[in-house]
């Protein structure tokens, strides 16, 4: 008894409803509808409304089903106050036969597309609502689980770095590659779990931007020096051009200096020794402004650059240490978010250029967003002395 009111619970809907009423009424009132003009309109109007409200819940077919036969109606009405003809019975009788089979085969063609439309688009519906949880749930468990993971390493990065300044006690040369060796290792570890992170976060629209007045020439510097001790170390040198003209604009700070961040270190990454990286800022048209790092590195191949800003791609050189393949992917979504767009020019033995176009007043376009969760502290630890 519970499955069978189940069934007709479910099948009794709104748009169920809609269409008893406006086939009731069709039904009651197609009978005295023609005798006078006022009621013909009400009559129509409220036929053709319901179908309209069908349409716009998405009911296609049962407002197909409300349009035939209101159609047919009308067609009938039409069909018996016209004066019939009297040039050959046989032949009159045969072409109203022919032309109404046509007509009801159509009605029916017409309502079997518009079944199979409703049909398909419910699918649909119901596929990307199972694909949105499925990507939910997939970025909460990347969440939870890098979450976890990125406690202990940054303790662990914490550790190696009290031990390494020395605070602790003095290091014997090996200890001191050992210990090196464990902070880079662990950093690595901790910027491959921040991509997955944010990428995750990204798949599954968590991440929104906060636009408010950012001072570019501020922020430029704060990221080339930043990358700095990276740059020295692989003996690039970095340089910053902003225009003028491009003194603030409006954008998500944060999200900003990630981008540029990103850029600057897969530009030192890979690039020569002895090589350089230009990042250029200048005003793209009244309302737009490019973002451009150029690095002297060993290029892209033209195959490779189709699918550089798809996840977990990777063109890289394997000597040049491994990755996720998702910075670029996270990238071009910030760049998105912004109202931009993200480019890239590539010659092989040369260098490559990549060019971000973003609008100088971001707005926000997401309408569910969520807290974006705080970057781990770095802790700095008291240990007994090594000696």
């Amino acid at each position: 008894m519970d499955s069978r009111s189940s069934k007709f619970s479910r099948f009794l809907t709104a748009d169920v409803g809609i269409f008893m009423l406006a086939i009731g009424f069709i039904a009651a009132m197609h009978s005295i509808a023609f005798e006078d003009r006022l009621v013909l309109i009400l009559y129509y109007l409220a036929t053709v409304g319901s179908a309209y409200a069908l349409v716009r819940r998405r009911a296609i077919g049962l407002a197909s089903v409300i349009v035939c036969v209101v159609a047919a109606t009308m067609f009938a009405q039409l069909y018996y106050s016209a004066k019939p003809d009297t040039w050959n019975p046989v032949f009159d009788a045969t072409r109203d036969m022919l032309g109404l089979g046509m007509l009801l085969y159509l009605a029916i063609r017409l309502l079997i597309a518009s079944y199979k439309i409703q049909t398909e688009e419910k699918r649909r519906q119901l596929q990307n609502k199972v694909e949105e949880q499925l990507v939910a749930m997939r970025a909460e468990a990347l969440r939870r689980t890098s979450h976890e993971v990125r406690t202990p390493l940054s303790t662990i990065t914490a550790i190696s770095e009290t031990l390494l300044d020395g605070s602790t006690g003095e290091l014997t040369e090996d200890q001191h590659e050992f210990i090196g060796d464990i902070d880079e290792a662990a950093k690595h570890l901790l910027d491959l779990v921040n991509d997955i992170l944010d990428y995750a976060k990204a798949e599954a629209g968590m991440i929104r931007i906060a636009p408010q007045p950012v001072a570019l020439v501020e922020l430029v510097d704060q990221c080339v020096s930043m990358v700095s001790p990276r740059a020295q170390a692989a003996g690039v040198t970095v340089t910053a051009q902003v225009e003028p003209s491009l003194s603030e604009v409006i954008a998500d700070p944060l999200r900003l200096r990630q981008i540029l961040l990103n850029l600057l270190s897969n530009a030192i990454k890979y690039n020569n020794e002895g090589g350089s990286v230009i990042v250029r800022i200048r005003p793209d048209g009244s309302n737009q402004f490019r973002i451009s790092v150029r690095d002297t590195g060993r290029g892209i191949a033209a195959d490779h650059l189709e699918h550089l800003f798809e996840p977990y791609y990777q063109a890289a050189i394997a000597d040049q240490g491994i990755g996720t393949g998702l910075g670029l992917a996270i990238i071009k979504h910030l760049s998105e978010l912004h109202g931009g767009t993200i480019s890239v020019e590539s010659v092989v033995g040369t260098g490559t250029m990549f060019t971000v176009q973003l609008p100088r007043e971001a707005r926000v376009t997401q309408e569910e967003q969520t807290t974006d969760e705080p970057a781990p502290v770095a802790m700095k630890f008291e240990m007994p002395s090594l000696a």
